[in-house]
């Protein structure tokens, strides 16, 4: 049984299980999203140790020869040391704050130097007081002029708590390059799309909608469905940029409160062969079961972004 070490602990990993899932089971806390080594969330570098073939297919040459691979790609070989790459930060400031549900706030950053970024990436936020969490992205580049996340507040987690209750305009936050996957770029193009977020995860599913919706110029060349789920009505937010992005041929959206049977709807609706793209950011126990099903339907692709992130 090979023996992962990360940060000086040590872990004996089934060789038979993506090393991911054998650290997450064991707490470390290993950014991931997709889980198909599409969006690079998941890299890591071994420090000793071989890395598997498979976990380095989808990287460049260069990253290959330094150690880098894919932890939700590997299937551990021998014992490895490894660490989580280091990031380039830099500062930024809080330039607006807005409560957008009783539950969530939009923070605006402003970086000291420019960024590029996509819909689907994430920064990590460093608040100087040893709170740190990882964000998706609400913004657009080529439509915001600020950085924007959304944080939703949770019992017992400080990040959450910091943001809504501590923050201010003007207050000073470090911010880590972007990472995770280019929903726009990185994917084949797909007309029939189906965007599900839970309460508090609409963040990158807003930005890919808004980016797609503004560069697609003819009307059967799109079509994107987005699901809003919340606990009550109340709890809906960023309605005024749904409502004008449902004035576009290209996109509607149906919001839902409570937990919904997505994987009913899904079996209703689908029903030809046409390739379709489903995206969902939520929980485990939210993503799994429309995960689930869409594995078993060859025409569906189904990319899950974690609620790990806010």
């Amino acid at each position: 049984m090979p023996v992962i070490t990360l940060s000086n602990r040590s872990y004996p990993v089934n060789k038979d299980k993506r090393l991911l899932d054998s650290l997450l089971e064991n707490g470390e806390k290993i950014p991931f999203s997709c889980r198909s080594g599409i969006c690079h969330a998941c890299l890591l570098k071994a420090d000793r140790g071989q890395p598997p073939v498979n976990s380095q297919t989808h990287l460049s040459r260069e990253r290959v020869r330094e150690g880098y691979f894919l932890a939700c790609q590997c299937l551990p070989e021998q014992d490895m040391t490894v660490s989580l790459p280091t990031r380039e930060h830099t500062q930024a400031i809080i330039t607006a704050k807005h409560l957008i549900s009783p539950t969530v706030v939009s923070l605006e950053l402003a970086a000291r130097h420019p960024m590029d970024y996509f819909p689907g990436q994430h920064v990590r936020i460093d608040t100087g007081l040893e709170l740190t969490k990882e964000c998706y992205l609400a913004s657009v580049p080529s439509q915001d002029r600020s950085m924007v996340i959304h944080v939703q507040r949770k019992v017992a987690d400080p990040f959450s708590i910091w943001a809504h209750d501590s923050t201010a305009v003007g207050q000073k936050v470090s911010i880590s390059s972007p990472r995770g996957l280019n929903l726009c770029g990185n994917l084949l193009d797909t007309p029939d799309q189906i965007l599900i977020a839970q309460e508090g995860s609409l963040a990158p599913l807003l930005a890919y909608a808004r980016s797609r919706v503004h560069a697609t110029s003819n009307p059967q060349a799109l079509k994107i469905h987005l699901f809003q789920e919340a606990s009550s009505s109340h709890d809906h937010y960023c309605l005024d940029l749904l409502t004008a992005l449902a004035e576009s041929d290209h996109f509607d959206f149906t919001l839902t409160t409570g937990r919904q049977d997505y994987t009913s709807w899904l079996e209703k609706q689908i029903n030809s062969t046409s390739p379709v793209r489903v995206i969902c950011a939520g929980d485990t126990q939210f993503s799994n079961p429309i995960h689930h099903y869409c594995s078993k339907k060859t025409h569906i692709e189904c990319i899950v972004l974690s609620a790990e992130f806010s």
